[in-house]
């Protein structure tokens, strides 16, 4: 398998036009259909079905696409690195995150740092609604956040982690010696409101129970959150990941589990950076989530 082989496929696999796929890869058709056949018959089966206009990828094309992608953005990333080292650019980035950098995020910094000498990383901490709109304004080059619950337009995002959220109360709380508690436990409780999306799925929740929890107070970043907590303001979801201080204790509810994503995101169609072209080919080189 040679990497202009899946180049021809990937394109194939986006436009569903071999006439579009070969212009697109400045190819002769001939050439591309050629070079998707050997892929064929080295996968052992047709990629794609062929009828004049509903041309469509095959079962086994299919399950091809996302693995075939991964290799190519790999290919891509070890390209770009590879030109860089030796070479002491100017190549700053702006990244913005909500929460603390995970050990993922941090293993592609590197990469990049490895790969471009003159790179150059200026960290920007902040809640996700005001990322995103650093992101829109040019303020950021890209950034790391929950997946927002309506994404706007134009926002191009990569799934990092699937977070369990688990809920945190004061030591102190009279439910915080449970091992378990029941939904209506947690209602009649103060609450200190973070992830606006985490809230809203928490909250439709008790309403279909009958119940509406009261969040009295708000922070936008997550270690705020906690030490509110930690002073007793009240209870908060937070990702169960979060390192915790010992005035504050973990809760699990009977039958129910909460999930938020976590994603790179960058503006669709803006031009990036040397420094941020690099760091988007790192990331899409994991298959991360």
């Amino acid at each position: 398998m040679e990497m202009h082989q899946v180049r021809y496929f990937l394109a194939a696999a986006r436009t569903l036009n071999f006439t579009r796929a070969a212009e697109e890869c400045n190819v002769t058709q001939p050439s591309l259909t050629r070079a998707i056949q050997k892929l064929e018959e080295e996968f052992g089966g047709q990629l794609f079905r062929r009828e004049r206009s509903l041309t469509h990828l095959t079962e086994l094309g299919r399950q091809m696409v996302p693995h075939l992608q991964r290799t190519y953005d790999a290919a891509q990333a070890a390209k770009l690195l590879a030109r860089g080292i030796g070479k002491q650019v100017h190549a700053p980035v702006t990244l913005g995150v909500a929460g603390p950098v995970s050990d993922q995020l941090g293993d592609a910094l590197s990469q990049v740092m490895q790969g471009l000498p003159g790179f150059q990383l200026s960290l920007v901490k902040a809640d996700s609604t005001s990322l995103l709109q650093s992101l829109f304004k040019g303020e950021v080059d890209a950034a790391v956040l929950p997946e927002p619950a309506d994404p706007p337009e134009r926002l191009d995002t990569i799934l990092l982690s699937r977070q369990e959220l688990t809920i945190v109360v004061p030591i102190d709380c009279p439910v915080a010696q449970q091992q378990a508690v029941q939904l209506p436990d947690l209602a009649r409780l103060a609450w200190i409101e973070g992830d606006a999306h985490v809230t809203a799925q928490f909250t439709a929740l008790c309403v279909e129970a009958g119940l509406r929890p009261e969040f009295r107070h708000s922070a936008n970043l997550e270690s705020d959150l906690v030490e509110l907590v930690a002073n007793g303001l009240g209870c908060a979801w937070v990702p169960a990941s979060l390192a915790l201080p010992d005035r504050v204790r973990p809760l699990s509810v009977e039958g129910i589990a909460m999930m938020r994503m976590t994603v790179f995101a960058t503006v669709s169609g803006r031009k990036r950076s040397v420094a941020t072209d690099a760091l988007v080919r790192a990331i899409r080189a994991r298959a991360w989530g």
